[in-house]
């Protein structure tokens, strides 16, 4: 997606813990503290039914304990806390726990090297009741240990709300052998790297903001011929930076996602005659001086569009304020703003999709409180809590009237970390947020344009596909900077091709068109 969004391949858990974990699957129901536990809201129908069928033990587990324990990913917003306010010690979550009943506990995992930590959790038998972890790979190989808690049933007793969060196909992309083992994280975000322009630069000269990549183009030598510089720069150093500094221009292609359906199936984008299209233009552009000389080695092109040395770089649009502001510093009149992904000649162009989760929200086989856990999750996903965790306490974080809330920047600077508390995102939250940070006029300009979906990313694990794709994404930014520059003919297309077949490229589409077939 953008700079925040690196996608990395996850520790292996050890043979040890899987072993563990296996032999421990099975011994997830808790009895013990039951009786003490109170009641809360939708637990009575639950129990009256074990009742009827004569089942005592059945009843007495169907009363959720009180504690709670949840075990979160790291958020930048637990360094925020202030004076006495900890994660489990504030004026929220203590509202949390009055409205839900239960005795929430939060902890983080570590943000070096989450997996790690999770796989201690799990082979020390002591887990918590709710856990967030990142990343397919990840959730999938927990499902097939047998270490996660089948979630169908409590979604239709237990989770009504959990539409609120996730959608049916939100749903399927989870399922290992025809079951729900995870709540996908849902994320607001719709988009996340735009085209970003010197707009004063264009205005300067008398250019209009380009349509078409051919009006890109004329764009870009106009602006080399007076200024002198390289109009486009792109940053592409680290694995999978590639296509978040290329995806406008890759999409005028239709070549912007990892996959693409043809006659009715999924192929590689990366193999096609019209990715070797994208990489002709690129190169043309390179050799002519338009694209950024460094573009392979460059870490980052903010500083390229404050000092005036580019006029065009894609970039995520939570970094835009800081190009903004030191812009205004500099008093000299530079401005910047989101223009348009140009358009190919088949008339395509878009953005990244960006609004499919990577973070899943699970329920352990050992976990002790399982009903409290759904029924917490529930509690979470409803308009009444999303505001409470979006805005705090009304009357005091922010007020209301006549259904609008309002809430000064000082109200929501006072509680940065309320942003820990959900497990799963909102369209208002998110906006919410964004309002309150200033953050919505960089961020709306984007929703505008066509978001570009990869249809991978809603199918299960595949293995075949999952293993290979990391090595084969970088084998192809490898040889297309190689292209790009120069370093590669462009006549040997033919023969990256054979060879990212080889490396495994067909076997992975072959086995992905296995899924997508079955839709």
């Amino acid at each position: 997606m953008s700079n925040t969004k690196r996608r990395t391949k996850r520790t292996a858990v050890g043979i040890g813990v899987m072993a563990f974990m296996l032999l421990a699957a099975g011994c997830g129901g808790n009895d013990n503290g039951n009786k003490n536990a109170d009641k809360t809201e939708g637990q009575s129908t639950a129990a009256s039914t074990a009742s009827d069928k004569g089942d005592a033990k059945s009843t007495e587990e169907a009363k959720a304990l009180k504690d709670l324990k949840i075990t979160r990913l790291y958020h930048g917003a637990m360094e925020t806390f202030k004076g006495s306010d900890t994660i489990n010690s504030n004026r929220l979550i203590d509202k949390l726990r009055e409205e839900s009943g239960f005795n929430i506990q939060y902890e983080a995992l570590p943000l070096e090297n989450p997996s790690q930590k999770i796989s201690i959790i799990f082979a020390s038998g002591d887990v918590p009741d709710i856990m967030t972890i990142a990343g397919k790979s990840d959730y999938f190989k927990l499902a097939k240990q047998g270490a996660l808690e089948p979630l169908d049933d409590l979604i239709a007793k237990e989770m009504p709300n959990v539409s609120n969060m996730a959608g049916e196909e939100a749903l399927n992309a989870v399922k290992f052998d025809g079951k729900i083992y995870a709540i996908p994280y849902r994320q607001a975000q719709k988009v996340g790297n735009g085209l970003l322009a010197r707009t004063d630069v264009l205005k300067e000269l008398g250019l209009k903001e380009p349509g078409t990549l051919d009006e890109f183009y004329e764009t870009m030598k106009t602006i080399k011929e007076k200024k002198n510089i390289a109009p486009l720069s792109i940053a592409t150093s680290n694995p999978g930076y590639f296509f978040d500094g290329f995806t406008p221009f890759a999409a005028a292609f239709g070549v912007a996602t990892p996959t693409k359906i043809k006659d009715g199936k999924l192929v590689f984008s990366w193999v096609q005659p019209e990715y070797k299209e994208f990489l002709e233009t690129m190169k043309k552009w390179y050799d002519e001086g338009l694209l950024d000389q460094e573009f392979a080695i460059k870490k980052g092109t903010q500083d390229t569009l404050i000092n005036g040395t580019a006029v065009f770089t894609p970039m995520y649009w939570g970094s835009v304020p800081e190009i903004d502001n030191a812009l205004k510093d500099k008093n000299e009149g530079g401005t910047v703003g989101f223009i348009a992904p140009p358009v190919g000649k088949n008339g395509e162009s878009g953005l990244q999709d960006s609004s499919i989760s990577t973070t899943y929200i699970i329920i352990p086989k050992q976990a002790k409180n399982k009903l409290g856990a759904a029924q917490y999750l529930n509690f979470l996903y409803t308009p009444e809590t999303d505001e409470l965790v979006n805005y705090g306490i009304e009357g005091t974080d922010y007020n209301k009237k006549d259904g609008v809330i309002t809430q000064t920047p000082e109200q929501s600077a006072n509680i940065p970390w309320r942003s820990i508390y959900p497990l799963g995102d909102t369209d208002a939250g998110f906006a919410a947020r964004l309002k309150a940070k200033g953050l919505l006029p960089y961020y709306e300009p984007l929703l505008q344009y066509k978001k570009l979906r990869e249809e991978t990313n809603y199918a299960p694990s595949v293995e075949a596909y999952d293993a290979k794709f990391t090595e084969l994404r970088n084998y192809m930014e490898e040889n297309s900077m190689k292209f790009i520059m120069g370093k590669r003919s462009l006549s040997e297309f033919d023969s990256y091709v054979k060879d990212f077949n080889a490396k495994g490229g067909q076997d992975a589409i072959d086995a992905m068109n296995a899924w997508f077939a079955s839709k």
